[in-house]
């Protein structure tokens, strides 16, 4: 198995982040003095979010022959079976915002988010619990994937957070007959709780480097395993 030098390739992660971020935020900047509508300046911090992400992908890649294949999720659907009533109902319109390829197979599900609220995290975790639904249908274990949110910055209660995890988790735990569910992961990689005063596109937000290291540390822990 091959290992990887993590400190040199997160070192070039964060370098590229960074460089992605500043140029991105100043962009989003210039959109919120040009158009003040507000469904302009979220979608484009949205866009935001979606380039930091892709970013990080594109910087692990360098250091690999076989890329990283992030798919938007809307050009990967999965389907998921439901019998009712004696009639077959199909759902193949099932996807997150990026699914995770490497080698042929789905290592990782991620709904991208500016901010962070309980609510949004509540309604990815449904998002989630219906592609694991659909892997078991499909005969993937969902527990060789990882199901992620990566966001901008916090808006909700850690604790309330953490309830909505352990109800996914123990939802998982029954879906796969399992002693143990799958547990879903949160990276912010910016520091602070959202305010609505210093909104992105008016302030340059501090990198959380902690959370964007852990990120990439679990996606090359991963990759090791199927090199």
């Amino acid at each position: 198995m091959i290992k990887f030098d993590y400190e040199k390739v997160i070192e070039n992660v964060v370098t590229d982040v960074t460089n992605c971020y500043y140029t991105e935020q100043e962009t989003l900047k210039q959109i919120g003095l040009v158009h003040k509508t507000e469904g302009a300046i979220r979608y484009a911090a949205g866009e935001l979010v979606e380039k930091v992400l892709q970013s990080i992908f594109n910087s692990i890649n360098t250091f690999l022959d076989n890329k990283i294949i992030s798919k938007v999720g809307g050009t990967d659907y999965l389907t998921k079976k439901i019998d009712y009533k004696g009639k077959t109902y199909v759902n193949n319109k099932i996807q997150v915002d990026r699914h995770v390829w490497y080698k042929n197979n789905r290592i990782a599900f991620i709904e991208n988010k500016t901010y962070l609220d309980t609510c949004y995290y509540d309604r990815a975790l449904a998002d989630f619990k219906k592609i694991a639904q659909a892997l078991v249908q499909e005969k993937i274990d969902p527990k060789a994937c990882e199901f992620i949110v990566f966001a901008g910055q916090k808006a909700g209660k850690q604790n309330t957070f953490l309830t909505y995890e352990a109800e996914f988790w123990y939802e998982t735990k029954n879906l796969l007959h399992s002693d143990s569910g799958i547990e879903p992961k949160i990276f912010f990689f910016l520091k602070g709780i959202r305010n609505s005063s210093k909104p992105l596109y008016k302030i340059r937000h501090e990198l959380n480097t902690d959370a964007i290291k852990e990120f990439v540390t679990l996606i090359l822990s991963i990759l090791e395993k199927q090199l």
